[in-house]
């Protein structure tokens, strides 16, 4: 069996799940439930994760309450807040691992303290409870895709490209797996690469224009960036190198900024993660957890330290000019007036999006 068809065969229908309507339960059964994310340098943490988890524990049971931590990108300072969580009285912890190698160590304290871990979005190693996120080896070959395609459309069946991977010690890494499963086996030649420390944008922007002295500043037919605010951060190194138009770019999580840049053409793509139905599926099994009730079914699925897991992923979207309304919009993810902003504005109208 191909890894692709490994991969795909691990995803599994959350967001029928998750989207159940389900009575809330008693606020007498009350719980408590600790949400430790990774980093705020990404905007989608505190503007979309923070806020739809705690939407979601509140519409599923009104008794639970979140505590909520934030690492800023620093794992000895996720070990602290989860044992503060711990020490609070947190009946689950659902852990976005600041590092994921050293996340075991959070899951097997908390185990060691009869509290279970879900693991929500990036994997974790450990006895996990539970593991809920997306796919994502197939989030690098959905860019990967995307970008062979539009560097087709381009005219360029083959040529240098670019990566610039997310942080290493993150899903960067399986990223950057899933873009080179597409990426090698392709006409196209990465002729430079970087793994970016802490999703820096700063450090995005020295990478690129690195890139660019090293491969020239019209050699370069396409730029793979793991996110949007990497991205951005190469669009603008390519821009002060005089580079327009831009070649395609792409990136991840639909930020407001990533599909500004969209409309107006900038950045080819960007990969959507439905965090509405991710946030609403980690909710419904920490609140199950916490009550001692079962979960859901999903098929068991081995970490980086060999635990076998119930996972339940969500596949990615390719998200590009021609379906931002039929998707983030019509989901409800990003408004058309969040993006339709300054010089978005006429672009948006070209592109059928009214403020």
């Amino acid at each position: 069996m191909s890894t692709m068809l490994i991969g795909l065969s691990l995803v599994v229908p959350v967001a029928a799940c998750a989207a159940e309507q389900q009575p809330p339960r008693s606020s007498a059964a009350g719980c408590q439930i600790a949400l430790l994310l990774p980093e705020n340098t990404t905007p989608r943490y505190e503007a979309k994760d923070r806020p739809l988890f705690q939407a979601a524990v509140k519409a599923q049971d009104p008794g639970c309450t979140v505590l909520y931590f934030n690492a800023a990108n620093a794992a000895d300072k996720q070990q602290q807040q989860a044992e503060s969580a711990l020490a609070q009285g947190a009946q689950v912890l659902v852990l976005d691992a600041a590092n994921v190698d050293s996340s075991a160590a959070i899951v097997q304290e908390a185990k060691a303290k009869g509290v279970p871990t879900v693991a929500y979005d990036r994997t974790a190693g450990g006895p996990l409870a539970y593991r809920t996120g997306f796919d994502n080896v197939e989030v690098g070959r959905t860019q990967a895709n995307a970008m062979i395609k539009a560097m087709q459309a381009a005219g360029h069946a083959s040529g240098d490209i670019v990566m610039i991977n997310g942080a290493p010690d993150t899903t960067g890494a399986f990223f950057k797996q899933g873009a080179h499963e597409v990426f090698d086996h392709s006409a196209y030649k990465v002729a430079a690469e970087y793994d970016t420390d802490g999703w820096s944008p700063t450090n995005a922007t020295t990478e690129m224009t690195q890139a660019i002295s090293k491969i020239g500043a019209h050699d370069i037919v396409g730029v793979y960036a793991a996110n949007d605010t990497l991205a951005g951060a190469a669009i603008t190194a390519m821009r002060q190198a005089g580079i327009s138009p831009v070649p395609p770019v792409t990136g991840l999580d639909a930020t407001d900024e990533g599909l500004q840049r969209i409309v107006q053409g900038t950045q080819y793509m960007t990969t959507y993660k439905n965090l509405k139905a991710e946030t609403a599926a980690a909710a419904k099994v920490a609140i199950a957890l916490a009550h001692g009730q079962p979960v859901p079914f999903a098929p068991k699925v081995k970490n980086a330290t060999g635990d076998e897991v119930p996972t339940q992923l969500l596949p990615p979207v390719a998200v590009t000019v021609a379906n931002i309304k039929s998707t983030v919009v019509a989901d409800g993810f990003a408004t058309s007036a969040e993006i339709c902003v300054g010089g978005a504005a006429d672009a948006c109208a070209r592109a059928g999006l009214t403020r």
